[in-house]
């Protein structure tokens, strides 16, 4: 600290002398600009001006404001010429408001704002000049200083002129540039009417007193604005002029005319006493302190102990300051903000303070309106007698129409009265004080009518009272309103409200009095008009909505507060007829109110007025009514309109309520829980024991009731309804009155009888006159509407009884002749006992038969049909007279029949069918067959009951086939035993006989076409059961008989045929489970060597149609089938049971496992072996079994020959080798060629899928069960030159075969140490000798490297830490590479394979360069380390030191590429300079010219510029064919001058190498000669990019680390496997995609014809193949382009297809890539081997077809087209051929290069 408050001093004491003073400028504009920023309120001008006016102790001042229309005097006219004054308990009246008057909006250009304060004194001239003084007079309001600058908002050089009256002074503000000037001086004299702050006679309204001496703020408007609205304007300053202490006047002239006069005068304060708890352990008193207490109300006198600092405000003082005087006191001094309004809540301390104070005035706020409303509950109180009075007499005057209310005028006045007072009357001045008269109509909101509207909206002509407009004005006075843009000021406010009586609600005035708002009730709904004493008049709450829905939070009434209103009242008659007609209404509105409907129900009582007696028309106006209190529960039913008169029962509405309700309202959807329509059978069990009907009197009644019982019977429907309605009356009590059968009444008595004894007035009954005495119905009832139906139905008789008729059957003749009775019971009305006794009598006579008569029942309609009936007996009647339609229905009622029943029809056929001993008589069974099959079907009479009971009868004539015998037999089966297909014939089932009209008997009949599935397949199976016995019986007595055993053979197909050509028409009607009975029964005859024998479905297979158009694949596969399984005809059923076109795999492979002799049999070696492919590439299981395991039905190879020296080992060994079948355990798959030859051994086939195959079912490779070991002999050697120089390399090269990329297999945990110098020593041996033994078997064989190392984990403990001890590396002189690294390999690897040790051979043996040109990532592994400089010019070296261990190949034929011998930084930190890079560039390519190399290396070359140089030389300018290697480092691994692997000469990059250089041989050279194999012009898209390495070693002199390096390696390895990984599956509809051209292109790179940056075209389709499938055996697909030609070739060729497939699957296993991802398509014109589309593979097959197929070099076949997926991998990441893909190329084959290596090793050599 005093290090840095010395630093200040000293730079402040060098400037003190020295330094140059300039003055802080402010822009002055800009600053007021933000000032007024701070007064952004509307009226902050007038608001800060009127403060000032106070603090001059102003009482007058005047605001003169001159618009537009100052020279229109027609705009005057409106304006009052009053200018009386307005009391501040007042609004403003102003004629109706100013804001209407003028016609148009005037535009203020000038303001004059006056008071009659203290003139300016010089102090305060000098202050005005100043901003931000502030006031130092603590008793003034302003404080800051800058309030008088709000004046600029309104004008831009505003003018102040004060002083005494002739000596004014005038101060103007003027603007130079942003700088705000003054000028003062004093004031010319004029006339007053001239003054601009003057207004002389205002149209005979105020003079102004010349005495006065005013200061003037004269405005002219910036810009002119729109005049203010003078209503707003007046509330403005009415609430401006509450704070002011002295001014007490403000007037407001518009264009020389007063509009506005605001008065203030102070009313006499009250007293508040706050109210106390009820007891010291209740918190219901008012709380009178801010919530932390720094406020608090204090009662009693004021306090003398207050700092003089402090602030202290009294509100409502009174003369004594008596105790109980109210008063707030602050303890701390007020602290304004800048803007009254605009609270300080930012800072904390302030806002603290405000919220306190804020608070403490609303707990005031709270004690105010509880006085002032308690006040007006108190004079409330004294004017109910005068409201009762008033309510009285309207009641007196409802009927008079056009008659008003007694009581207050509705005045417009709205003057406050003297109840309000204090700060309720301060807060009025805010409010519009216009109180609502009247509330909207509710048939305006909802639509409805009046009588709707009166019901939710009661009507309430009451006028308001004085206290009711009081209270509303004060109810509004505490509304909430915002006030302030801080929501804080509202909430402290409320927060204070609430605190102060926190457990009671704000009070609110009711029709009851005034109570808590949680006590009193909102209406809602017309719910009011039921009597509540707590409701709020509707017309208080539109007035003050606010403070009873927000402040005083008065909840509405509910249904459930009327509810318990009903419980407690008893409701006046009209009450309950309201409440009726409501609730339908309400509910509309309100949906959830019907919910308590029956509780409301229940709750309700009313009373009815009944006088004791009849009403009389002289009854005396106060006579007594005696009121019946009912329940509305009681009451379940309403009347309809028709029943209202008649006698009801008492659960009925009484008819004078329910008139008065209405019906429509009764049956409203919310009443059907609450009432229901009077259902008449209750009321006619009422009625039925009611006098009118028992005893038949009033007679009116009787009459009534009956008419109404009649009309009711008339509209019922059906005469079950009406049977049902008859049987409620109880008639043996019913009584009807009647007329004597002359037509002549008694008069003198009203006769009733019962309705049995009676008939109907119109009936006839002459015919027995003489006979009895008959009462005929009375014409009374006639008259009333009573029908005779509806007497019938009661008993009244229309003719007479049965009984009197069958009396005096001997006496009339009808025995002969039945139509005179049947005339007569026609016309008469027969009960139904009478029909009944009708149809069981016998009283009709019978045909041809005149000894006896007939009951209707036994008799028919004369019918020729039915002359074939023997037992069938006519009615007799007359033939001449003929029967009428009339008489015969009749006659079917009374039982006549028409056609015989069903039954003696069936029994008449049946016995015709069963007729034993005689032949039946085929005319009388057709022609009654035809009868029945008539009069059936859909509409037959027969058709129910033969369908329910006689399908089962025998009755119909079929055919039957004997299956035995085959012949045809005749019989007679049952309709469900018989069908009418006659092909079912051949099953044995019964057919209808072929004479009949089949189709229609069968229809008619009810006979079905075929048997159903499940007796067809249990038919079936009972015939192959048959013909088994048969067979079986056949070969037990005559099996010797060969041509009758081809007969009976024949007999079977021939019948079996017919069989299945039957069952195929049936196809589409069998369900799976009618089939699964034939899953396990062999039914299928098959003539088998001669015999007939029955198979399964799965054992047989259909013979398949031959077609020109057959493949060769699909010849081969039917010759397989046909070989190995037994075929048939194409059947539809046998294909339903499980019959297939051709074997699947699974079929073939079961076989082989339980038959493998057999098979290889039939199909020989070569078929065997392709079956065996195709379960290779698709097995048919899903895990390998026991069963699998251990059977022998693989082919094992025993080679003979040991020494094999053909060109092609495979064929070779196929030649000499012989085939046995074996188990897996039995066969070696060949990995390692070499050990397979040094013992025999079973071996698999040598093709890829073959051994996975074998492989994964139990085979285990020659190099596992070979076992090795090494003996050392001879004397050893340390320290030898070959030993250094193997150290050396292996030192050089060990980054790299530590590589994780190198192999698949994990590296051994201590591999890192196995190549350490202090853990491996190399020694030199005579001679290794190696031992392989195999089963039982040994043999020796030298060779040049081993190793021994001790057993893993054991070490020498030194100082308590465990190191391994050293392990050996044994040479010998001219030591083989491939032993080297399979030594290594062993050391390194937990597990090392041949491919392993190839690999690492080529990394121990190739040129650093070399292995960067094949794709090894050297430049990542191989972070060269810095080198201590050397001399600045080293000569270069011209011979390098040959390695001892190299072959003998002569120095001269090999060279070093420039890339790993170059230094790693720059060329000054390794001493090569720019002339040395120059001179081993000169030397590598001496035809280019100097320059150009210096040009290329550019100044201060590194490491990776000359190498970039190298490689670019390397394309223009081939090097010669033989280079002295050169030295560039001095490391002595980097004299290596080993021999390069001999390259392809056809590969652009390998171009200078020559053919005179020794071509290596073995696998591995193979290898690279594919990976660099050139395909001519049409691989350019692919190999003739020349790819390089992106990745490069960095400057930085210290060594990167290894876990850095490791990182970056796999996250490079993760980014690209995640790429391949990325590849998607084939797009099954083909390629159709135009010619692209890619416009930018890198550097260097032209485009052209040939060019591999032109895309072609491409437009390929699906090709469907010999699988169908659109895909070759492994699953890949298949596309051809759109000519004929490529299709012609793919069908010829379709074996190169399959043989492109197995190697495309190979190497997308290598890219761990699913088959889906890649594809085959032949295009004979394009020049594109290979293509990606949505990253998607596609390859050429006609590039395979020409360069690799049926070639020897299958290693060049392999590595070509890994390359090439390398290649269209790499364009997931990059589209354009450039330095990006080339490199995305070389990563990609590094990365998987381990796992390729292994591919090439297992299934290549």
């Amino acid at each position: 600290m005093a290090s840095s408050s010395s630093a200040y001093d000293d730079l402040r004491a060098s400037i003190a002398d020295d330094g140059v003073d300039a003055r802080v400028e402010v822009n002055q504009r800009a600053l007021i600009d933000k000032i007024l920023a701070r007064y952004a309120s509307a009226g902050a001008v007038y608001r800060e001006l009127l403060q000032n006016s106070n603090d001059a102790e102003a009482t007058i001042a005047e605001i003169v404001i001159v618009t537009s229309n100052n020279n229109d005097t027609s705009s005057h006219a409106s304006l009052s010429k009053s200018t009386s004054s307005v009391s501040m308990s007042s609004s403003i009246r102003a004629n109706g408001g100013i804001g209407g008057a003028l016609p148009r909006t005037p535009l203020v250009t000038q303001v004059t704002y006056r008071n009659d304060g203290l003139p300016f004194r010089p102090q305060d001239w000098s202050r005005l000049r100043k901003i931000a003084e502030g006031n130092p007079d603590e008793t003034k309001v302003g404080a800051f200083g800058v309030g008088a600058y709000t004046m600029f908002s309104v004008c831009e050089e505003p003018v102040v002129v004060s002083g005494m009256r002739g000596e004014e002074e005038c101060m103007a503000f003027l603007w130079r540039g942003d700088s705000l000037w003054t000028r003062t001086g004093k004031r010319q004299q004029a006339s007053s009417s001239s003054s601009p702050g003057i207004v002389a006679d205002v149209d005979g309204g105020h003079i102004l007193d010349d005495d006065r001496n005013w200061t003037s703020f004269i405005m002219p408007s910036r810009d002119p604005y729109p005049l203010p609205d003078m209503v707003e304007f007046g509330q403005f300053l009415s609430a401006s002029l509450t704070f002011t202490s002295c001014l007490k006047n403000i007037r407001v002239y518009v264009d020389r005319t007063l509009v506005l006069d605001v008065r203030k005068t102070i009313l006499e304060s009250h007293a508040i006493v706050p109210p106390r708890a009820s007891s010291w352990w209740k918190n219901d008193g008012a709380v009178t302190s801010s919530s932390t207490g720094m406020f608090a109300l204090l009662g009693g006198s004021r306090s003398d102990n207050l700092t003089s600092t402090s602030v202290r405000l009294t509100v409502m003082l009174r003369k004594g300051h008596t105790p109980d005087c109210l008063g707030i006191h602050l303890a701390a001094p007020l602290l304004p903000t800048v803007e009254r309004e605009a609270i300080d809540f930012v800072d904390a301390a302030l806002r603290e303070y405000n919220c306190e104070l804020l608070e403490i005035c609303g707990i005031l706020m709270r004690l105010v309106l509880e006085n002032a409303m308690g006040r007006i509950g108190t004079a409330w109180e004294a004017g109910r007698d005068a409201r009762d009075r008033w309510e009285a007499e309207c009641e007196e005057l409802a009927n008079e129409e056009g008659v008003a209310a007694p009581g207050e005028s509705k005045s417009t006045n709205t003057t406050i009265s003297s109840s309000l007072f204090g700060f309720a009357s301060l807060m009025a001045r805010g409010v519009r004080n216009t109180v609502t008269e009247a509330i909207k109509p509710v048939q305006k909101i909802l639509g409805e009518d009046d009588e709707t509207s009166e019901l939710l909206s009661p009507t309430d002509d009451r006028p308001l009272s004085l206290e009711e407009r009081d209270a509303i004005l004060l109810m509004k006075s505490f509304s909430p309103r915002p006030s302030t843009p801080d929501s804080l000021v509202g909430e402290c406010l409320a927060r204070g409200l609430g605190r102060c009586l926190p457990s009671s609600a704000p009070p609110v005035l009711t029709i009851g009095g005034v109570m808590r708002g949680s006590e009193a009730k909102l209406p809602n709904l017309g719910m009011e008009a039921f009597g509540f004493s707590n409701i709020v008049r509707r017309i208080m709450l539109e007035n003050a909505k606010e403070y009873h829905t927000l402040v005083a939070n008065v909840p509405r009434l509910t249904i459930d507060d009327l509810i318990r209103l009903l419980k407690s009242k008893v409701l006046e008659e009209k009450l309950c007829i309201r409440l009726l007609k409501w609730w339908p209404k309400a509910c509309r509105i309100e949906r959830s109110m019907e919910r308590c409907g029956l509780q409301l129900k229940e709750a309700t009582r009313y009373e009815l007025a009944k006088d004791d007696d009849a009403p009389s028309s002289t009854a005396k106006a106060d006579d007594v009514q005696l009121a019946h209190v009912c329940r509305l529960d009681s009451i379940l039913y309403f009347t309809p309109t028709y029943l209202l008169e008649l006698p009801l029962p008492e659960t009925t509405f009484p008819p004078s309520l329910q008139k008065a309700i209405g019906l429509r309202t009764l049956e409203n959807d919310v009443f059907r829980d609450w009432f229901a329509p009077l259902p008449l059978d209750i009321w006619c069990c009422f009625i039925s024991q009611h006098p009118c009907l028992v005893k038949g009197i009033p007679e009116g009644i009787n009459i009534q009731v009956l008419a109404a019982l009649g009309k009711h019977f008339d509209s019922l429907n059906g005469s079950v309804a009406k049977r049902r309605f008859v049987e409620l009356l109880s008639l043996d009590n019913v009584v009807i009155p009647f007329d004597f059968d002359d037509g002549t009444p008694d008069s003198s008595e009203y006769q009733t009888a019962i309705p049995t004894e009676l008939y109907l007035p119109n009936s006839d009954l002459s015919a027995f006159a003489g006979v009895g005495v008959f009462r005929k119905v009375s014409k009374k009832l006639t008259s009333a509407g009573v029908s005779d139906a509806f007497l019938l139905a009661m008993g009244v008789r229309n003719s007479i009884s049965i009984e009197f008729l069958f009396l005096h059957l001997d006496t009339l003749r009808w025995n002969t002749n039945p139509k005179p009775l049947i005339k007569y019971l026609l016309d008469a009305d027969l009960s139904p006992a009478d029909l009944s006794k009708l149809r069981s009598t016998q009283y009709l006579p019978a045909e041809n038969d005149p000894t006896r008569v007939y009951a209707p029942s036994e008799l028919f309609f004369k019918d020729a049909d039915l002359a074939i009936f023997p037992f069938i007996r006519f009615l007799q009647w007359p033939a001449s007279e003929g029967m009428s339609k009339l008489h015969r229905d009749f006659l079917i009622k009374l039982g006549v029949m028409v056609v015989p029943p069903l039954q003696s029809v069936m029994n008449f056929m049946e016995k015709q069918c069963t007729n034993e001993g005689r032949v039946r008589d085929e005319k009388v069974y057709n022609a009654a067959l035809t009868f029945l099959t008539q009069r059936l079907g859909p509409v037959g009479i027969y058709e129910k009951e033969y369908a329910q009971w006689y399908k089962s009868v025998k009755f119909l004539p079929c055919i039957r086939q004997d299956l035995e015998t085959g012949e045809v037999i005749r019989e007679i089966q049952s309709p469900i035993a018989c069908y009418y297909n006659p092909s079912a014939l051949i099953m044995g089932f019964s057919t209808l006989d072929p004479q009949l009209d089949t189709l229609h008997v069968a229809t008619r009949t009810q006979c079905n076409k075929d048997p159903p599935c499940s007796v067809l397949i249990r038919r079936l199976i009972q015939i192959t059961d048959i013909l088994k016995a048969q067979m079986d019986h056949f070969e037990k007595y005559g099996g010797n008989d060969d041509v009758e055993r081809r007969k009976l053979n024949n007999k079977i197909l021939s019948l079996f045929d017919a069989v299945f050509i039957y069952l195929s028409t049936r196809t589409n009607d069998f369900e799976k489970k009618d089939i699964l009975s034939l899953d396990k029964i062999a039914f299928i005859p098959c003539e088998i060597r001669g015999k007939l024998s029955f198979l399964l479905p799965t054992q047989i297979f259909f013979k398949k149609e031959t077609s020109s158009a057959e493949t060769k694949s699909e010849d081969e596969h039917e010759l397989l089938t046909a070989t190995l399984f037994k075929q048939i005809k194409y059947n539809a059923f046998l294909s339903l049971v499980g019959v297939k076109a051709e074997p699947s795999l699974q079929e073939i492979f079961e076989l082989m496992l339980e038959k493998p002799d057999e098979t290889l049999d039939l199909l020989g070696e070569l078929q065997y072996k392709a079956v065996l492919q195709r379960i290779a590439s698709d097995p048919p299981f899903k895990q390998v079994t026991k069963r699998i395991s251990s059977s022998p039905f693989l082919l094992g190879y025993l080679v003979l020959d040991e020494e094999i020296n053909g060109p092609n080992e495979d064929e070779a060994m196929g030649n000499k080798a012989q085939y046995v079948l074996a188990r897996a355990e039995d066969i070696h798959i060949v990995d390692n060629s070499f050990l397979r030859r040094q013992f025999p051994m079973l071996v698999s086939p040598m093709e890829q899928t073959l051994e996975e195959f074998y492989n994964k079912i139990g085979s285990r490779y020659v190099s596992e069960v070979v076992k090795k070991d090494f003996e050392l002999q001879g004397r050893t050697y340390q320290d030898t030159a070959l030993t250094r120089s193997l150290a050396i390399r292996l030192r050089e090269r060990r980054p790299l075969l530590m590589s994780p990329t190198n192999s698949s297999r994990p590296l051994a945990s201590d591999a890192a140490m196995m190549l350490d110098d202090e853990h491996l020593e190399i020694i030199q041996v005579d001679v290794i000798l190696g031992k392989y033994t195999f089963e039982g078997s040994s043999k020796h064989l030298k060779v040049t490297c081993c190793c021994k190392q001790p057993l893993r984990g054991k070490g020498i403990l030194k100082d308590s830490i465990r190191t391994p001890q050293m392990t050996t590396l044994y040479v010998t002189a001219n030591p083989d590479w491939f032993d080297i690294a399979s030594a290594i390999g062993a050391l390194i690897l937990q597990r090392c394979q041949l491919e392993d040790s190839l690999l690492l051979s080529q990394l121990l043996e190739s040129p650093l360069e070399t292995l960067r040109y094949r794709g090894f990532p050297v430049d990542r592994i191989l972070r060269p380390i810095s080198k201590p400089p050397l001399e600045p010019s080293p000569k270069p070296v011209e011979e390098a030191t040959k390695l001892s261990l190299t072959t003998s190949q002569p120095a001269e034929a090999t060279t070093t590429v420039v890339n790993d011998k170059l230094p790693e930084t720059n060329a000054s930190q390794n001493g090569i300079g720019e002339v040395g890079f120059e001179k081993i560039l000169k030397q590598m390519y001496p035809h280019c010219p100097s320059n150009v190399i210096r040009g290329l290396l550019g100044t201060n070359p590194t490491k990776e510029k000359a190498r970039e140089v190298a490689n670019r030389l390397a394309d223009e300018f081939p090097p010669p064919g033989k280079i002295t290697t050169q030295k560039l480092n001095a490391t002595a691994s980097e004299t290596d001058d080993s021999t390069l692997t001999s390259l392809d000469d056809t590969n652009p990059h390998d171009a200078y190498c020559k053919s005179s250089r020794k071509k290596k041989s073995g696998l591995m050279g193979k290898v690279l000669r594919g990976l660099h194999h050139n395909a001519g012009n049409g691989s350019k898209r692919i190999i003739q990019e020349q790819p390089s390495n992106s990745i490069h070693t960095g400057d930085s002199n210290a060594p990167a680390s290894a876990e850095r390096d490791a990182s970056t390696q796999k996250s490079l390895e993760t980014m690209l496997y995640q790429a391949v990984q990325a590849s998607q599956s084939v797009d099954c509809s083909g390629v159709r995609s135009p010619e692209t051209l890619l416009n930018h292109l890198p550097h260097g790179l032209e485009r052209g014809t040939d060019g591999c940056e032109v895309i072609p075209a491409q437009n390929i389709h699906p090709y469907k193949g010999p699988h169908g499938n659109y895909k070759s055996s492994n699953g890949i697909k298949v596309f051809s382009t759109a000519n004929n030609n490529s299709t012609i070739f793919l069908n010829v060729n379709f074996n190169a297809v399959e043989e492109f497939a197995v190697i495309i699957q190979r190497i997308a296993s290598v890219f761990h890539l699913d088959l889906k991802t890649v594809a085959i398509y032949f295009d004979q014109n394009g020049n594109t081997i290979a293509f990606n589309s949505n990253k998607a593979l596609y390859f050429n097959l006609r590039f395979f077809c020409a360069l690799h197929r049926n070639k020897a070099d299958v290693a060049a076949c392999y590595s070509y087209w890994y390359l090439t997926f390398a290649h269209e991998l790499a364009h997931n990441l990059v589209t354009a051929h450039n330095k990006e893909h080339g490199s995305f190329t070389e990563n990609i084959a590094a990365l998987y290069l381990p796992d390729f290596s292994k591919l090439l090793s297992t299934y290549l050599l």
